[in-house]
């Protein structure tokens, strides 16, 4: 008997160490393959590899999972569990680098998240076994398990359905007759049936609340001893050169972060206060006098379509997953979305207009935003900022958004044919706060743009002070011709999770839009640059479905129902293939620009949502440079 244990016991430590390795090697192979920027590595990589990194990644969690498996049943003595102590040291070691050659975040997290639940699905599955075929109903548990499987591959399968669906009851549709854009269902439809799960805010209950409120943080990057001093305010944005990237950008933040005096607070609009070391955030936006009485006087001699232009930028949020998250937001739309018939008598002096084929450029923000913001190709190095157009026609402006990003994306050069235009009031400053950026590890999963939890900033969700400051700017300019433009990067992380915890304030702003600041001069536009495109656990389980939303981004458009417009070309165009150069264009033609008087802008390759698109024209074909093959979803009808 002790032979035959010695045997088993030699048996089963053989094996431990056999998948041991075998795990960690297939977990070191999915490390290769690219030495750059974790984000140049995992966007640029050919579809092949990154299938065959992700494929040893799983086979890796797999072996791991069945080995943690054999530690559970056979209650091996703890020395045992070094190997499980080595792994998950060599993961969070090693997760501090944000290349494939130091390891990468965003591929440890997916073997930690899948790990856990891995190994407890097969001892699950092992106890229940066990259980069942000791009261002798084995067949039966089989069955129930197949047909488990069976309904949880038929919704998996069906889920597609959803897949063409709009906002209120409207459909997307495909007819050769009207386009030559033909938008393809991906095989299986996974990312709306496990919606939550890789929700890693579920079980913080408390929110944002004592999350980030630390003093010794904000002055720990400081070039001064600012330590005795509770009160701070960041410097204006819209002051400063705007030719710098993100790490500069928080640098001489940083440097012109001081303490607030009575010399010194006049010109500032956000202040920082601390008590007993804990932050908290006061925005005050002042209304500008002087502003006024010079925007006034171009008012007069410039006249546009519209007076107000309202502009909602939820950073990479595709279509799909604005209908799926944003649950409240959506309803909102829903009641005011051309097509569908009207209850209530107030919400008859607008309608919501959504464009099913709004197709984007690239996979970053940068290739989508600059022709949306500066009508041409970001590479060519020519545009003009669609501020300066603003300035110049009289609107008063003002921006912000929850990344510390200059203009969405960062400058990495600037030529001499890129004019540029600030705001007349921005709030960007306080997101490069060292309490909400790391500014180490740009790509950090924990902090700051790319954070897989809230974007929390002194006990609040960072948007929550874009809505304050935006509504003050509202209130301070109500009667006077304004342009904003809010962003929010809460959608810029790898679970599609944390842009729901936007929802209930985004729905009550927009209702606050349309009820006390909306006219018959009025438009409000919701839009992306794409969908979510950081990898995570979705690539691995449904890699073309996510490729696919990645691509085709959120556009609505809310318009004055007796506004001065062409009603049939918007309704037309709901159907055609939209892009960045089309919003673009859209525009320029409400502030009634014309774009051929501009050597820097392109000429050929937008028009305004407002004239009839000629969708037979409309092909990956004629933005080639910008959309390549792989991920035109803009297909011919020739294959249909």
């Amino acid at each position: 008997m002790k032979f035959k244990k010695k045997c088993i016991n030699g048996f089963v430590n053989s094996i431990i160490y056999i998948l041991f390795f075998i795990s960690l090697y297939f977990y070191l192979l999915s490390l290769k393959g690219c030495y750059q920027s974790f984000g140049i590595c995992a966007h640029h990589s050919k579809l092949r590899e990154y299938f065959k990194l992700g494929f040893f990644l799983s086979l890796s969690c797999i072996l791991f999972s069945v080995l943690t498996f054999i530690f559970i049943i056979y209650r091996l003595k703890i020395r045992k569990y070094f190997f499980i102590f080595f792994i998950y040291l060599l993961i969070f070691y090693s997760n501090q680098g944000t290349d494939f050659a130091n390891h990468g975040t965003y591929n440890s997290i997916i073997f930690i998240l899948f790990l856990p639940f891995l190994t407890f699905f097969i001892y699950v599955i092992y106890v229940t076994f066990s259980y069942l075929y000791n009261l002798y109903i084995k067949k039966f548990l089989i069955s129930i398990l197949f047909f488990i499987y069976i309904f949880l591959s038929i919704r998996a399968l069906t889920n597609c359905r959803k897949f063409y669906d709009g906002i209120g009851g409207i459909k997307l549709i495909n007819d050769k007759k009207l386009n030559s854009c033909y938008i393809k269902k991906p095989f299986i439809c996974g990312i709306d049936l496990l919606s939550g799960l890789f929700d890693v805010n579920y079980f913080r209950k408390n929110g944002c609340i004592g999350y980030n409120n630390d003093k010794k943080e904000f002055i720990k990057y400081l070039k001064k001893n600012m330590s005795k001093y509770n009160f701070f305010a960041y410097p204006k944005t819209n002051q400063w050169n705007p030719k710098f990237s993100y790490y500069n950008l928080a640098n001489l933040i940083e440097k012109n972060i001081f303490p607030v005096t009575k010399n010194n607070s006049k010109n500032k609009e956000v202040f920082l206060k601390f008590i007993n070391d804990k932050g908290t955030i006061k925005i005050h936006l002042k209304r500008n006098k002087t502003l006024i009485k010079e925007k006034r006087k171009l008012v007069s001699q410039n006249p546009v379509q519209f007076e107000n232009i309202y502009l909602i930028y939820l950073d990479a949020m595709s279509r799909l997953n604005f209908i799926r998250s944003l649950k409240k937001t959506t309803k909102i739309i829903e009641k005011i979305i051309y097509g569908k018939k009207r209850i209530e008598e107030k919400e008859l002096k607008y309608n919501a207009f959504q464009f099913f084929k709004y197709h984007n450029f690239n996979y970053n923000t940068e290739g989508n935003i600059f022709p949306i913001f500066y009508g041409n190709k970001r590479l060519l190095h020519k545009g003009i900022s669609l501020v300066k157009f603003l300035n110049e026609k009289g609107f008063i402006t003002a921006a912000a958004h929850n990344s510390c990003n200059r203009d969405i994306f960062d400058w990495h050069d600037l030529n001499k044919d890129i004019e540029l235009s600030n705001y007349d009031h921005e709030n960007v400053a306080m997101f490069c706060d060292t309490n909400f950026e790391d500014k180490k590890n740009k790509w950090s999963i924990t902090k700051g743009k790319n954070s897989i939890f809230r974007k929390c900033l002194y006990g609040r969700d960072s948007f929550d002070y874009n809505f304050e400051y935006i509504l003050q700017f509202l209130k301070e300019y109500k009667d006077e011709r304004k342009y904003f433009r809010i962003g929010f990067g809460d959608g810029h992380e790898s679970t599609t999770e944390v842009i729901k915890y936007i929802d209930e304030s985004l729905s009550n702003f927009i209702e606050k839009l349309l009820y006390n600041y909306f006219t018959n001069k009025t438009a409000i536009i919701i839009m992306s640059d794409h969908g979510v495109h950081i990898p995570g656990p979705h690539d691995i389980l449904f890699y073309e479905e996510k490729k696919e939303e990645k691509y085709l981004g959120l556009l609505l458009l809310i318009l004055p129902i007796d506004g001065n417009y062409n009603l049939k070309n918007i309704i037309f165009n709901q159907q055609q293939m939209i892009t960045p150069y089309d919003i673009h264009d859209t525009l320029l033609d409400m502030i009634n620009v014309d774009k051929y008087a501009y050597k820097n802008l392109d000429k050929n390759k937008g028009q305004s949502l407002f004239k009839k698109i000629n969708g037979k024209k409309r092909n990956c074909q004629k933005y080639l440079g910008e959309i390549t093959v792989d991920v035109c979803f803009c297909q011919k009808y020739t294959t249909n």
